[in-house]
């Protein structure tokens, strides 16, 4: 009997609220109450992916989950009837149907890989090029807070075995962002990082200013300003790594930023750069160029988690600058058993089946926002 070509017959898109139950703040906004927005993709066969895309606060960046689900209302329809293992037909489709709004392609492209998967029976991971390792370090974040905080957060941070800490700064007075470097560095153990991200909010003067007052730090700065135009200045003023993370849009961008050598390495948002199909590709331009990356995400459960540990086991671990998940700080999972979890720094593949892993009963969604077919 001759399979059937399999076609999107419906997406259903739902909200889900995450609210941050611990500090969690940065230099232009704190993060409240995040909702996620989640796309179910069902083809004709019943075989359902799961995407996700969640801003953490409006502020941090263009789209917010307000214009997510809105862009979702014009993008779901204009791929209905599509062949979902057809990847770049979809993308294009979508492009041509809505420019930009990455991050709501995002959680459509992200569903595809999930339902191809389970289609193959293989996992993201495999489909993205086969995975080094069944497990990713993470980062943690350590919120703008006083010195004396922040040092007493990264002490036991590295007691539960994190080995990579990300101090936020930023919108205050630059020698209290200097205080609390120098007092987290200072606890820091042999083997910890320490990149100091301030996701936009330093001046140019404040970025060199605190390269010059931390010469002894072993640090990194991650997005110090806010534009392209300003890192490209920066770049040759300041000691430290630079780390680019919200102007890191899109493949020519960061080609860009590589071939200047401004970019020491990038933190990445999958849904930034549009979901998986996108990523893959500057993950292999990282990999060929031997730049440093990170696959994680603004905020968001466990889908969009599993999507950037799945991505991250395919990055060599010289090259690896962690996967994250938000979770930490929201403490929902959509599947308790496999969902993506922290232990001693690290996070492992979630094993709960084909595509992410996951296995999701939809009713923790509540009523869908939308349903297209």
């Amino acid at each position: 009997m001759r399979k059937t070509t399999p076609t999107i017959k419906e997406i259903r898109v739902y909200r889900m609220p995450l609210p941050a139950k611990t500090l969690y703040n940065m230099s232009s906004s704190a993060v409240l109450t995040p909702e996620s927005t989640i796309v179910a993709l069902i083809d004709s066969d019943g075989v359902i992916g799961y995407g996700e895309s969640c801003m953490a606060t409006p502020q941090a960046q263009e789209a917010n989950n307000d214009s997510i689900r809105s862009s979702l209302s014009i993008l779901s329809p204009s791929v209905i009837g599509i062949n979902p293992m057809e990847l770049d037909l979809i993308n294009s489709t979508m492009e041509n149907s809505l420019k930009g709004e990455t991050e709501a392609k995002a959680a459509i492209d992200i569903a595809c890989w999930d339902l191809i998967g389970k289609r193959l029976g293989k996992s993201v991971a495999e489909l993205l090029g086969g995975n080094i390792t069944d497990e990713v370090i993470t980062y943690h974040v350590v919120g703008i807070t006083s010195p004396e905080n922040a040092e007493k957060e990264a002490e036991r941070l590295q007691v539960e075995g994190i080995s990579r800490i990300q101090l936020k700064a930023g919108g205050r007075a630059i020698e209290n962002d200097i205080e609390a470097i120098k007092a987290v560095s200072g606890v820091l153990k042999g083997g910890t990082v320490l990149d100091v991200d301030t996701n936009r909010g330093w001046t140019e003067d404040e970025a060199i200013q605190v390269s010059n007052a931390c010469l002894e730090v072993s640090m990194s700065m991650e997005q110090p300003c806010a534009s392209e135009e300003e890192l490209y200045r920066l770049k040759p003023k300041i000691f430290h790594p630079l780390i680019v993370d919200e102007s890191a849009t899109d493949m020519n961008t960061i080609s860009k930023m590589v071939s200047a050598s401004i970019a020491d390495g990038f933190g990445l948002k999958i849904t930034r750069i549009g979901g998986l199909t996108p990523m893959k590709a500057v993950r292999d331009f990282c990999i060929e160029t031997q730049t440093p990356m990170s696959s994680d995400d603004a905020w968001g459960g466990d889908i969009i988690g599993a999507a950037g540990v799945a991505l991250g086991t395919t990055v060599p671990s010289s090259l690896n600058r962690g996967a994250w998940l938000a979770n930490t700080y929201h403490q929902v999972h959509y599947d308790p058993v496999n969902g993506p979890r922290i232990e001693n720094g690290i996070i492992k593949l979630p094993k709960g089946g084909p595509g992410l892993g996951l296995v999701i009963d939809e009713e923790i969604f509540g009523k869908p926002d939308q349903v297209h077919n």
